[in-house]
């Protein structure tokens, strides 16, 4: 678990700046609008490494490239009923990446797709689709006034 939450390469640079300027670490806070501690901890960080880029953390490594990545979103894109398992599959096909379907679910995540379930509606037949052709075809020129009369009759009778 991280110390503090993680700045932004803006605020860093803020709180460096502000840094030698000699503003304390409450000013700083108070100036970026985060706490003392992680000023404090970017200050220390930087006099460490002399760079205010993270540095590489422990963990297991992405299985998948940022170019691996985009080909997944494009595919999806393409075709947003396929399931993530289909997606998974010719994903490896494409790109040789070999992961689970969690794993596509949470690259799509992180490109904001979310999953949504398709509505059931019953599907309309032929009478009822030319039945709303007819009414759409009658009613194509109508003007703002004519609608306006007709919601204003169909909401008294309601």
């Amino acid at each position: 678990m991280a110390k503090t939450r993680n700045l932004t390469q803006e605020t860093c640079l803020k709180i460096q700046i502000l840094s030698q300027e000699g503003y304390s670490c409450c000013q700083i806070a108070r100036k970026c609008r985060c706490s003392p501690s992680a000023v404090g901890y970017t200050l220390q960080k930087y006099r460490q490494t002399n760079s205010l880029e993270d540095r590489p953390r422990s963990g297991r490594p992405r299985v998948s490239s940022a170019r691996n990545d985009r080909i997944l979103n494009r595919m999806c894109r393409e075709n947003r009923r396929m399931t993530s398992q289909e997606l998974q599959h010719q994903w490896s096909n494409q790109t040789g990446v070999q992961c689970s379907t969690r794993t596509v679910r949470g690259r799509l995540l992180d490109h904001g797709l979310r999953f949504y379930k398709v509505v059931k509606k019953p599907l309309i037949n032929e009478r009822q689709r030319l039945t709303r052709r007819r009414w759409a075809q009658a009613h194509k020129n109508w003007t703002a006034r004519n609608w306006n009369k007709y919601f204003m009759i169909t909401f008294e009778i309601v």
